[in-house]
């Protein structure tokens, strides 16, 4: 292992703060020069916003460390022809997008699906249900497909599921931008300039961080904190590695290198 990637919310913070130990691991990955991306499917925050948690880490972490799908989109939209899109995501992800968003339905060439949390309702689910439905060609774009994060007032269902149904009464296949794709992570490898064997995805949710990392041909180590269960452990889908927290990052990465 010589890069890693690391997940944002469950792994460097909880919803109540900096998870213990992350800014000490977050400073010791800086110091040891190993090559690092920080990549969330976080939409409700604006980018702006998660950078200044991470410096609150590590004053020293610039933009350039940081992924996210609305800026995975910006990067494909920049080599499509002009479009505009009807957007269902919170106002943050709108702001970064609102050059391409649209409000006249019949001028819109589909959707972004974002994280919309307690916003979502039947009539926005079935607003972009008929744009997908008025013509030929509509796109189902996503700003992930995360099944749910978790917060101190426990679970809640994230954009997975609201895509999943649009694809189903659509019969479309949806574009996603954001974890679990593999052009998001070949974009987050790329980045780096480093080979998906030699880099180390680190996150706390098994499907979405873990196993699509793995599945793209990264090593993936899930944390214990964040929305792990202990379940998380007892399927057939395994993980590489798993860790009591990220405090423990620098002990398994020297370990690892001195094997």
């Amino acid at each position: 292992m010589q890069a890693l990637l690391f997940d944002i919310d469950g792994v460097l913070f909880s919803d109540s703060g900096a998870i213990s130990g992350a800014a000490d691991t977050v400073r010791w990955v800086r110091r040891e020069g190993i090559p690092h991306l920080f990549v969330s499917n976080t939409v409700s925050v604006s980018r702006a916003e998660l950078l200044r948690r991470l410096q609150t880490l590590d004053p020293s972490v610039t933009g350039e460390q940081l992924l996210t799908p609305a800026m995975a989109l910006r990067h494909w939209l920049a080599d499509q022809p002009a479009m505009h899109l009807a957007l269902f995501v919170p106002p943050t992800a709108q702001a970064e997008l609102q050059d391409v968003a649209s409000y006249r339905e019949e001028e819109c060439r589909g959707v972004v699906i974002g994280d919309l949390g307690p916003n979502w309702s039947y009539f926005h689910l079935n607003h972009a249900f008929r744009i997908l439905m008025q013509r030929p060609g509509q796109m189902l774009l996503a700003l992930g497909m995360t099944r749910y994060y978790d917060t101190d007032s426990g679970l809640h269902l994230d954009t997975g599921p609201f895509v999943k149904a649009l694809e189903y009464a659509s019969g479309q296949s949806a574009m996603v931008f954001g974890k679990p794709a593999s052009s998001f992570f070949q974009r987050a490898l790329a980045q780096l300039n480093t080979t998906a064997a030699d880099t180390l995805m680190v996150g706390d949710d098994l499907m979405t961080d873990v196993m699509a990392a793995q599945n793209c041909g990264l090593q993936g180590a899930l944390v214990r904190t964040g929305k792990y269960r202990p379940q998380d452990e007892q399927g057939s889908l395994k993980p590489h590695f798993v860790l009591d927290s990220i405090a423990d990052l620098p002990a398994f990465w020297r370990k690892q290198h001195a094997a």
